[in-house]
């Protein structure tokens, strides 16, 4: 089996998330990750359109290799559907 060289990692603010993010993690004693995965970042669809200009051309998945049609927001559809079995106070 091949292991996996690359893995994409949706996050609203990744352009700023990711400048420290294997610093972080170098030290981190309960994450571990392999120093050989390239973490590609990437900001969804709904969210990477209030980002600067440079930012979709960098983070959006539609010009990132190998990502297909994605949103990347299946939280936020979710929330109407858990919002009957936890209502906002």
């Amino acid at each position: 089996m091949e292991r996996i060289q690359h893995a994409v990692v949706f996050y609203d603010v990744n352009c700023q998330y990711t400048k420290k993010l294997w610093h972080q993690l170098k030290d981190n004693r309960f994450i571990l990750l392999p120093s050989a995965i390239e973490l590609v970042p990437a900001i969804g669809a709904w969210h990477i359109h209030g980002h600067r200009q440079e930012c979709l051309a960098h983070y959006s998945a539609n010009f990132i290799p190998g990502v297909g049609r994605i949103d990347s927001e299946i939280m936020e559809t979710l929330w109407a559907s858990l919002n009957i079995i936890l209502p906002s106070a």
